[in-house]
C-alpha cells in the first residue's frame, strides 16, 4: 500500500478509535487493514504494586484482517494478532510497568518507534508516554504506532525519568532493572532497605539492577533525591544499615544490597557518578547586517501608509465640509453684503 494511502487508512482508524473511546473502549476499532474482533479488560496482576505505579486502565484486543497487497495487488492471507495497552499515571510509571512486563529473554529493539522497546520472539513491548503497548504476532511500523497513539484516550507524552541514565551500564545483567516509586516496590525489589531510611516523603525514586563482578553477582539500588542537601542528610542512615554499603554522589545515593565481598561492592559503587547538566550562556550573536533591499522595501511601505492616511484624512475633511454646508474650501463664493456711501465734497444746501 502506498504511504499516503496507508496514512489515510490509519487516520480513519484513529477517528474511529476516538469515537470508540467515548464508549469506554481503550484500543481503536482497527489498525491498518485489520479490524478489532474482540476486546477484554486486563486486571492488574499485583494490585498493590500497580496501584503504587499509578495504574489506571488496561485492555487487550484481537485484530483480524488481510495483509497489505504486494506489487501485483495480491493481498496476503487473513492473519490475527493481539494488542494490549496499559495506561499509567505518567511516563515514569509506564517505564516501571514496562520493566516488569518485559520477558526475561527480551532483546532491545532499536528499530522500534520508541526508545523504550524490547522484542521477544513474535512479541514487541514498548512504552510510549504514559502507555505501555504490547503486540503479539505483529510488528508495527512507526506510522502505525503514531496513529495508534492518537486514538488512545488521555495520552500524555513526557520525558523519561533522568534517574535511568545514572544506573551503570557496564556489566549490568540484561532486563534486571526495576523502578522503585514507593514502599511497595521497595519491599518487592530491595527488601533489605527500610522505607524510613529511603524517606519517600521527599518524592524519592529509585532504580535497581544486578551486575556481574569478577567475584560474583552484585545487587545495586540508586536513589534520587530532589537536591544535594537532602541526600547528604540521608546518607548517614544508609551507611548505618548492617550488611549494606552506601555512597553518595550529588543528589544520588547508591546502595549495594548484596555482594560477594566488600571489594566487589566498591567496584560497582564507583561507577555511580552524578554529572549535572550545565547550560552555558551562549555568546551574544553579532548584530544582523543591514539589507539594502529590505530597507528600500520598508521605505516604500512607509510611504504607502502615509499616502493612504493622507487620502483618508482628506476625504474625511471634505465630507465634514459638505455635511456642514461649507463646500469644498473656497470654491463656492460667498455673497457678502456691501454698504456704499455717497459722499460729495460739498454737502447740499438747504432751501
Amino acid at each position: 500500500m502506498p504511504r499516503n494511502q496507508r496514512v489515510a487508512c490509519l487516520a480513519g482508524w484513529a477517528l474511529l478509535g476516538l469515537a470508540g473511546s467515548l464508549s469506554a473502549a481503550l484500543l481503536p476499532e482497527g489498525i491498518e487493514l485489520h479490524a478489532r474482533k474482540s476486546a477484554t479488560p486486563l486486571p492488574a496482576p499485583d494490585p498493590a504494586l500497580w496501584r503504587e505505579y499509578g495504574f489506571q486502565e488496561a485492555e487487550t484486543a484481537t485484530y483480524e484482517g488481510r495483509g497489505r497487497p504486494n506489487e501485483k495487488g495480491v493481498t496476503g492471507p487473513v492473519k490475527s494478532f493481539t494488542v494490549s495497552a496499559w495506561r499509567l499515571r505518567d511516563s515514569t510509571a509506564a517505564l516501571a510497568v514496562w520493566q516488569i512486563l518485559r520477558p526475561a529473554d527480551a532483546q532491545p529493539a532499536p528499530d522500534a518507534a520508541t526508545k523504550v522497546a524490547a522484542r521477544a520472539g513474535a512479541q514487541t513491548l514498548l512504552a510510549y508516554g504514559n502507555y505501555v503497548l504490547r503486540f503479539d504476532g505483529y510488528q508495527p511500523e512507526h506510522d502505525t504506532i503514531h496513529q495508534l497513539i492518537l486514538s488512545l484516550p488521555r495520552f500524555e507524552n513526557a520525558a523519561l525519568p533522568a534517574l535511568t541514565r545514572f544506573l551503570p551500564a557496564e556489566a549490568r545483567a540484561r532486563n534486571s532493572e526495576r523502578y522503585i516509586t514507593g514502599p511497595v516496590s521497595l519491599e518487592k525489589f530491595a527488601p533489605r532497605v527500610p522505607p524510613s531510611v529511603v524517606a519517600f516523603q521527599f518524592d524519592t525514586e529509585g532504580i535497581t539492577g544486578r551486575f556481574t563482578d569478577r567475584d560474583g553477582a552484585v545487587d545495586l539500588v540508586v536513589f534520587s533525591y530532589p537536591n544535594h542537601q537532602i541526600a547528604q542528610k540521608q546518607i548517614a542512615a544508609f551507611q548505618a544499615l548492617p550488611g549494606l554499603t552506601a555512597s553518595r554522589s550529588g543528589p544520588l545515593i547508591a546502595v549495594v544490597t548484596q555482594a560477594p565481598n566488600p571489594d566487589a561492592a566498591q567496584r560497582i559503587l564507583a561507577q555511580v557518578q552524578y554529572e549535572a547538566t550545565v547550560t552555558l550562556n551562549a555568546n551574544a550573536a553579532p548584530p544582523p547586517q543591514q539589507n539594502v533591499g529590505e530597507l528600500i522595501l520598508a521605505i516604500v511601505k512607509l510611504a504607502g501608509i502615509l499616502i493612504a492616511l493622507a487620502t483618508v484624512a482628506g476625504l474625511l475633511f471634505a465630507g465634514i465640509r459638505v455635511a456642514t454646508g461649507g463646500g469644498f474650501g473656497n470654491i463656492r463664493p460667498r455673497e457678502d453684503a456691501v454698504l456704499t456711501l455717497s459722499l460729495d465734497d460739498d454737502p447740499p444746501k438747504r432751501p
